[in-house]
């Protein structure tokens, strides 16, 4: 029985001294599991964020000095005034709201926009409907579209530069909204455009780039002014009548009246290529159609000569009457010319009278023969006819504004 407590202290001492290895064994075990639960986790993390940078960099970036709208933006008048009602009525349940405001502020750049585009293409009643909408619903909205600028988006500058040019919600400063301008020019057409009036005297070259690039991304207005530079306008040294022919079909095709009166005429006159009668009859409805006054006039002329279409002298005078009403000496020229003879048995030396001191006025020497011709209508009958009278041939397409 003495061996008993020998053999336990024996077994003791072994316990004791393998203790130590089996703890540091079990120590290095639970480091080493412990380092490979951080390395998978390291792993982890590294793989989410692969995965996140190729996600970010999956998303398209904005063009420089362009803001991404939150939403949508209106793409017609419609869609637009339904955008500024629910702004407005988030508004009036929250003067508060930020971000409505914001909406608004957005709406008022995009209709500018619009406004612009209609300018270009000489559409006046969408310009009418667009400018009393703007200054209507949308009042309050100037001092966050010049903040939109100030953090560079361009459209925002675009809409900054017509306010201050109008004076609209902003106070006027001319300057200033040509600095808008010319900022959003490498990438607005409109922009380029009013930023070519802009520098057209101080810096004419770069104002005609601005306008080349206007043009090339199809703006109306500033492919007629190039069509109408290779006429020899705006102190062009050579006239290139293919070179107008081609900016004005481009301008006209955008129903821009201007361009459709001035490609009519060159088709009439065969300058830079065939003549086109018919083409340009139909040019010169739609340009009349639109109100532009030479296309009136010398539609009414090709009525009165029967060229390209029926002789129709009643049709021609109620053409001058329209362009003679707004001013134009020529077309004056012409219907006091036709009263003073008379049409369809008409005759009215009193308004024929009326016509031709206008059109004298206006620059038109030919209008003294007509009048001097009246004031001896009370001798014989067989005065010489006023229609021979004057030496040149009425009225023309003008290249002015």
């Amino acid at each position: 029985m003495k061996a008993a407590p020998k053999l336990i202290c024996i077994f003791l001492m072994f316990w004791l001294a393998l203790a130590p290895a089996q703890a540091a064994e079990e120590s290095k075990d639970r480091a080493g599991a412990k380092t490979g639960a951080k390395a998978k986790a390291s792993a982890k993390a590294k793989a989410k964020s692969k995965i996140r940078s190729k996600a970010k960099s999956t998303i398209p970036k904005p063009a420089t000095g362009a803001a991404l709208p939150n939403r949508a933006e209106p793409a017609d008048e419609r869609s637009l005034e339904a955008e500024v009602v629910t702004a407005r009525q988030l508004l009036t349940a929250n003067p508060r709201d930020g971000k409505a405001r914001d909406r608004l502020a957005r709406a008022a750049v995009v209709l500018i926009d619009m406004l612009l585009s209609a300018e270009a293409v000489g559409d006046t009643e969408k310009v009418g409907r667009l400018s009393q909408m703007l200054g209507k619903d949308l009042h309050d909205t100037g001092w966050r579209v010049q903040k939109m600028s100030q953090k560079g988006d361009l459209k925002a500058s675009q809409a900054t530069g017509f306010l201050l040019a109008h004076g609209i919600f902003l106070q006027k400063d001319v300057n200033k909204a040509c600095g808008e301008f010319v900022a959003a020019a490498e990438k607005l057409p409109s922009a380029g455009w009013h930023a070519a009036q802009c520098l057209m005297e101080a810096l004419p070259e770069k104002a005609w780039e601005n306008m080349e690039r206007a043009a090339q991304r199809g703006h109306a207005a500033a492919l007629e002014w190039m069509g109408r530079r290779c006429l020899g306008e705006f102190g062009a040294q050579e006239k290139d009548y293919a070179c107008a022919r081609d900016y004005l079909s481009q301008s006209a095709s955008l129903g821009r009246p201007r361009a459709q009166t001035l490609l009519a005429y060159l088709l009439t006159s065969g300058q830079g290529g065939p003549v086109d009668v018919s083409r340009a009859v139909r040019l010169y409805k739609l340009a009349a159609e639109r109100g532009d006054v030479d296309a009136q006039n010398n539609l009414g002329e090709i009525n009165e000569m029967g060229r390209g279409v029926d002789r129709n002298l009643d049709e021609a005078l109620r053409l001058y009457e329209l362009a003679a009403d707004r001013g134009l000496g020529s077309a004056q020229f012409n219907a006091g010319r036709l009263w003073a003879i008379g049409v369809s048995g008409k005759k009215d030396p009193a308004k024929a009278r009326a016509f031709l001191v206008q059109a004298e006025k206006n620059g038109v020497p030919q209008a003294r023969l007509i009048l001097e011709w009246l004031d001896r209508q009370n001798v014989p009958a067989t005065v010489e006819s006023p229609v021979q009278a004057p030496a040149t041939k009425p009225g023309g397409a003008s290249t002015k504004d």
